[in-house]
């Protein structure tokens, strides 16, 4: 029997995915592929473009390690954990030679805009920094397994997969994953899709050396940061929750059968100048993608209704060395982060359309959380 929080959830979700349902179902059928954008020029052609000159670089080994059926259980089998508790399907970055990672790099480039490509190649060369401040912390009695995983952060360690074949499908998709990156694209009929989108950072801002100063992910706690301190004492009792600041996003790899319900603040209760400041939040993640496939997500979300999000925080009010965690959730939009000192996670969703399943036709399930995934590591390790 299920308890009345399980129930309560349950029901939150199916209000919220007959919503969103019901915006797909209304929608027009090439949204994306509007008379003012030739088709060229939209992110399903050049991602197409894209891909089948990456798989042109392979030998067929390389293909055969590469592709997946549509419907494989790897395209949500992805996740954000270090390589070494996770040995990921797909091409290893650090085995392809230099015109294949041009075309990866092309392939980026292609599916996000400019601000979404700059986030993922820098959490990618982050996790250079990372391995180097890893491997130099190491104890002097660490263990094996210690050792190993510091040694296996690294820019090196991303993966590459498809999902269907660009070089004939009308409906396929890729997905780049490793540590703190999770980004799963789907073509779709002239649709584009991005999310799920896992985007993290260690460290958030780089505290040593030439690079002093850059963070790879420079805005996504600022725009919780401002909308927090927006607030009216009346609207941060309802938006502020007395929750512990949970371990990692709560809608993270792994749950995707059991998101969280919505609670904290309700957008129709906010002023003006604070939907602005919401709306500049939901912006911030959704416009990681290029153009057209954002314009489309945006354009769900305000069908649904933006007066249908809500914003949650918990833990400390901004102060970057202390937990804090927000979320703004909606019928076709989840937004989570999770903030440690220097160091953070944030996921973006879609409660009606990861995966592009509805555009698909297909369900996906996510079985492995991430944390389950790292604790199998250590249990095979001892």
């Amino acid at each position: 029997m299920m308890a009345p929080t399980e129930v309560l959830a349950m029901a939150n979700r199916m209000i919220y995915l007959t919503l969103a349902w019901a915006a797909l179902a209304s929608a027009p059928a090439l949204a994306q592929t509007s008379d003012t954008v030739p088709a060229a020029a939209t992110s399903a052609a050049q991602m197409t473009t894209a891909a089948r000159a990456l798989l042109a670089t392979l030998g067929a080994d390389e293909l055969t390690a590469m592709l997946f059926a549509l419907d494989a259980d790897e395209r949500s089998h992805w996740s954000n954990v270090p390589y070494q508790a996770h040995h990921r399907p797909g091409l290893r970055l650090g085995g392809l030679n230099r015109e294949q990672m041009l075309r990866v790099h092309d392939l980026l480039r292609a599916s996000l805009s400019s601000q979404g490509y700059q986030k993922v190649a820098g959490i990618i060369r982050l996790d250079d920094i990372n391995r180097s401040q890893q491997v130099a912390g190491l104890a002097p009695d660490a263990s094996a397994y210690q050792k190993a995983q510091a040694q296996s952060f690294g820019s090196d360690n991303y993966f590459v997969a498809f999902f269907g074949d660009p070089r004939k499908d009308a409906r396929w998709g890729w997905l780049i994953q490793g540590h703190h990156l999770g980004v799963s694209f789907t073509v779709a009929d002239g649709r584009t899709s991005f999310l799920p989108m896992f985007v993290g950072a260690t460290p958030l801002s780089v505290e040593e050396n030439v690079e002093t100063g850059w963070s790879a992910l420079a805005q996504e706690v600022t725009r919780g940061v401002e909308l927090l301190r927006s607030l009216t004492a009346s609207q941060r009792t309802a938006a502020l929750s007395p929750d512990a600041v949970p371990g990692d996003v709560l809608n993270g790899v792994g749950l995707k059968q059991r998101f969280t319900p919505s609670e904290g603040l309700r957008a129709a209760t906010m002023a003006p100048e604070q939907k602005r400041l919401l709306r500049a939040l939901v912006e911030e993640y959704v416009e990681n993608a290029d153009f057209d496939a954002a314009d489309a997500q945006l354009a769900a979300i305000a069908t649904a209704g933006w007066d249908e999000l809500t914003f949650t925080w918990r833990g400390s009010e901004g102060d970057l060395d202390e937990p804090f965690y927000y979320r703004v959730q909606g019928p076709r939009i989840i937004i989570e982060l999770r903030n440690s000192e220097n160091h953070v996670h944030t996921i973006t969703r879609d409660p009606a359309n990861d995966y592009g399943e509805a555009w698909l036709g297909l369900t996906y399930r996510e079985t492995v959380t991430a944390a389950e995934r790292s604790a199998a590591a250590r249990r095979a390790a001892e």
